[in-house]
């Protein structure tokens, strides 16, 4: 276990190292260019209007680079757990044989609620929470939870519109003669489901979502005072 955590770690490392290189130059350049902005030399109006567009464009630069690093692993990540998500309730055709197939084990959210448990379990356990290796680590596992949660959950819901019934143990079906109680019961797991995935991206990406409502609201305000200001000046 020592082994692996010590891979994981220089693995990490390579990759960090790279990124942290480019960002502390384009970090440097930016405290840089806040110096000359502050004593241009000369007074020159124009010169100092133009360090200060330099200086936003860096700024943007850098927040878009780490958005996209992030992205280049994250993504992958959710798309290839979002695939396996949406196999996984099918998984009882092997297991258990086609005669067993929508079991109701795995066709529910009680996997989810248990793989939900044992992340939780593990960040609780985490002695620096803080250090890369953790936030590294919690971030990816919580975007493979979240896209898996949300492959069952739409696995599920396509369930829902095929005339056959849930398997449960002892009885077979919940009511039989009608596939109104089976219905429910996959809508229901799909919508848990969903809320399961939900929850855990919001969870784990609330810096992003934060920096994204910011910058929304940054950006499309402004945007919309133009529009409101030439929609004034027109009618006027």
């Amino acid at each position: 276990m020592a082994g692996n955590d010590e891979n994981l770690d220089n693995l990490l490392g390579r990759l960090r190292k790279p990124r942290a290189l480019a960002c502390d130059n384009l970090r440097r350049s930016v405290g840089s260019l806040g110096r000359l902005i502050e004593d241009p030399g000369g007074g020159n109006t124009e010169y100092t209007e133009f360090l200060k567009a330099a200086r936003e464009q860096a700024s943007r630069v850098l927040e878009n680079g780490v958005a996209l690093s992030k992205a280049a692993v994250l993504l992958p990540v959710g798309a290839l757990a979002m695939l396996e998500g949406r196999a996984f309730p099918d998984l009882d055709i092997s297991i258990l044989g086609i005669g067993n197939h929508r079991y109701f084990l795995f066709h529910s959210a009680f996997g989810l609620v248990a793989l939900r448990y044992l992340y939780r379990r593990w960040l609780q356990s985490q002695k620096d929470p803080e250090s890369l290796r953790s936030r590294a680590i919690g971030k990816v596992a919580g975007v493979a939870l979240g896209s898996f949660a949300l492959g069952v959950a739409i696995h599920l819901a396509a369930d829902v519109l095929e005339p056959k019934s849930v398997v449960f143990p002892f009885f077979g079906s919940l009511v039989e003669g009608t596939l109104v109680d089976d219905r429910i019961w996959l809508l229901a797991n799909s919508l848990w489901a969903f809320q399961i995935g939900a929850r855990t991206f919001t969870l784990i990406l609330a810096p992003e979502l934060a920096a994204a409502r910011a910058y929304m609201a940054q950006h499309f305000a402004s945007l919309a005072g133009s529009l409101h200001g030439g929609n004034a000046c027109c009618s006027s």
